[in-house]
């Protein structure tokens, strides 16, 4: 009897140890990261920032999917963006989501067909954007800010103001925006550049950027 119970104990434990493990990807990866404030006096510079605009969930199919309409009319503003930020002489810097850890990876092929897993093909940006040879940093949880080389960059170009477009407005853009709010940028979301496949939500998050510094225009 105690052998069983030894094994039962040893099962359980074994399994909170499993639920927290990926517990503990899946807070990571929704919660913005924290980091120096920066001196904005010597950051007088601009960058557009678009965020994980590929296929994977851009041309998705799933639940998830984007109506063709809204996707390709948020398309066409992100571009419209990148040809004015390029023309005024700001920088433009892409942003791609790649999974890495993997509970993550296991929770995305059993919810969502695997998107954004590693080795797929739809992981390339989407077909109608004009990337050119702007810069691309790669970030595998929410905030693009998780990524240091992306904050390195920014130093290096004196930026200290941030136009964010892309997808998800309620993830890796609310997100990324939160990480560089806490930093000390200036920061403002172009609305009509961004997707979100659950709009009820981003009118209350739209409420707490507002009320945390963030514009949205």
């Amino acid at each position: 009897m105690s052998l069983v119970l030894s094994i039962v104990g040893f099962v359980i434990v074994g399994l909170l140890g499993l639920f927290f493990y990926f517990a503990y990807f899946v807070r990571k990866l929704g919660t913005p990261t924290k980091g120096a404030r920066i001196d904005k006096r010597v950051r007088p510079n601009e960058a557009l920032v678009v965020i994980d605009v590929q296929e994977d969930f851009t041309r998705n199919t799933g639940k998830t999917a984007f109506d063709p309409e809204v996707r390709d009319a948020a398309l066409d503003e992100i571009n419209r963006m990148i040809s004015v930020a390029r023309s005024s002489g700001h920088e433009v810097v892409f942003v791609r989501n790649v999974f890495r850890d993997w509970p993550v990876i296991q929770l995305m092929k059993l919810v969502a067909n695997g998107i954004g897993t590693p080795g797929r093909e739809g992981l390339k940006f989407d077909r109608n954007l004009e990337i050119r040879d702007a810069p691309v940093f790669e970030k595998s949880i929410g905030d693009t800010f998780s990524n240091p080389d992306f904050e390195s960059f920014l130093a290096k170009r004196e930026i200290g103001r941030l136009t964010l477009v892309g997808l998800d407005a309620c993830h890796c853009v609310q997100l990324t925006a939160k990480g560089a709010l806490s930093r000390g940028y200036d920061v403002e979301i172009r609305e009509p550049a961004t997707l979100t496949a659950t709009p009820a939500k981003w009118t209350s998050l739209k409420q707490d950027l507002t009320k945390a510094g963030a514009a949205i225009a």
